[in-house]
């Protein structure tokens, strides 16, 4: 059996509620329960970048990459949508998306330029980019 393009990556931390891997292949965006969204090499296993500001400890909260996998998105428990610069971790969107209700999903497509996020108020909301 080949092992060949497998990467294990070793987290020893809350659970894991989402991955996405980077278009080119290197690194690996990894949701968990402790309210934190991280980027990990893919070849090393190390921690290139972390995202904070957005809450999930209780429900399986997707996170994803969007706009050339510049920008980072994820719901909250708070019912907002967050967005993050990639390389620099830090909050430059908050958009109320779903009254106070967990925002649980989000997706982002690349040709339409548009984002969608899902929450449990049970309504999509579709974004589009200024």
């Amino acid at each position: 059996m080949s092992t060949r393009g497998l990467v294990y990556l070793r987290y020893d931390a809350d659970p894991i509620t989402s991955v996405q891997q980077t278009r080119d292949g290197n690194a690996v965006l990894v949701s968990s329960l402790d309210s934190t969204i991280r980027l990990m090499d893919k070849g090393n296993g190390n921690l290139l970048q972390s995202y904070k500001g957005h809450a999930n400890k209780d429900y399986r909260i997707r996170s994803c990459l969007g706009l050339g996998d510049s920008v980072v998105v994820s719901g909250s428990e708070d019912g907002h949508i967050y967005a993050w610069d990639l390389l620099e971790g830090k909050v430059i969107q908050k958009l109320k998306a779903h009254d106070g209700k967990v925002a649980s999903a989000v997706a982002f497509n690349a040709v339409r330029k548009e984002w969608a996020s899902a929450g449990v108020d049970s309504i999509v909301n579709v974004w589009g980019l200024p």
